[in-house]
């Protein structure tokens, strides 16, 4: 007799137990629903920043508010008529550049804008290459 009333009690604590489960899970869905990630938020940059001339040792690069860019390095004894031209876009933190090659088609790069304030820029591409260029005036170019 204590067996059955025993295996009773287990059965009646069983179905309580599913009972008050299917509660929670049916009225208090909020348990069981993943939780909602926000999406990654992007830096915005100020893109008139960008217009001028940036250098990054030898390497300087002038952007022009049109969207077009020339770019030479002095090391090279190269100087900026003699630039490779290439046009740029810069969304939210996405700083794409398009190269011209002279001897036809384009090459694309693109970085993440990292740091762009008045007279420091700062970005990176996927490889870990960072860059970090300062901006400069028309005269520090002539030495």
């Amino acid at each position: 007799m204590k067996k059955k009333i025993f295996i009773i009690i287990l059965i009646i604590l069983a179905l309580g137990g599913a009972a008050t489960a299917v509660y929670y899970i049916w009225f208090h869905k909020e348990w069981v629903e993943p939780e909602v990630l926000e999406p990654e938020v992007f830096n915005d940059f100020d893109e008139d920043l960008l217009i001028g001339l940036w250098k990054e040792d030898e390497v300087y690069y002038r952007y022009n508010d049109d969207g077009t860019a020339v770019t030479w390095d002095l090391a090279d004894d190269v100087m900026e008529d003699e630039g490779t031209e290439l046009e740029w876009t810069l969304e939210e933190n996405v700083f794409t550049h398009l190269y011209k090659m002279e001897i036809g088609g384009i090459v694309p790069k693109v970085y993440t804008m990292k740091v762009l304030e008045f007279d420091v820029m700062e970005y990176g591409d996927e490889f870990g290459v960072e860059h970090k260029f300062t901006k400069v005036e028309e005269l520090q170019l002539i030495q």
